[in-house]
């Protein structure tokens, strides 16, 4: 056996075991390890005085640990900076009026339904929806009771929720800016 290979063979588990107590990835403990054995071995280190090679795999892994370490600090920020910006990204996409095809289709079809609905419905939602006016504020126009308006409001989203889904409808009213009531 080569100087090298004892070397590697005596501290090898000693600088994994070491290693693990900074970095909980087995694997990743292991590569700095390895990366480690490389750099004495290119440098051709494991010829020198054995207390020094021992210090110097001892340093250098610690060190490797602790440049691991704040590159994963790196790398945790950038990924909660990324999801903030795509979520910020969604918001302006869906406010900026682009739409996909099958966004176009699904408000298509929500137009579609609205529109089938009979008049009283129809109305109700129009003016509750889409003029953004309050149940009293319908009422007092329709000359109607408050409670009829919730009445039809609430048959009319029934009937609009058994013909598109949920999303759909949150996406349209979204797209129209209007904050719809609770399903």
């Amino acid at each position: 056996m080569t100087d090298f290979d004892n070397l590697f063979l005596k501290y090898h588990h000693q600088l994994f075991r070491y290693t693990l107590k900074f970095i909980e990835d087995e694997n990743e403990a292991l590569d700095l390890v390895q990366d480690i054995f490389i750099a004495v071995w290119e440098k051709g280190q494991y010829r020198d005085n054995e207390d020094r090679v021992k210090g110097y795999l001892f340093a250098g892994v610690k060190n490797s640990c602790l440049n691991y370490i704040k590159h994963q600090k790196v790398v945790k920020r950038f990924e909660q900076h990324a999801a903030i910006r795509m979520k910020e990204m969604e918001v302006t996409y869906y406010l900026s009026g682009e739409q996909s095809f099958l966004e176009k289709e699904a408000i298509q079809k929500i137009d579609d339904v609205i529109e089938s609905l009979t008049d009283i419905y129809k109305e109700v939602i129009i003016l509750s929806r889409f003029e953004g006016l309050k149940n009293k504020e319908i009422a007092e126009r329709l000359n109607i009771p408050v409670r009829t308006v919730e009445t039809r409001i609430f048959r009319a989203l029934t009937l609009l929720k058994e013909k598109i889904s949920v999303k759909s409808l949150m996406l349209f009213f979204i797209r129209k800016r209007i904050s719809p009531e609770p399903f």
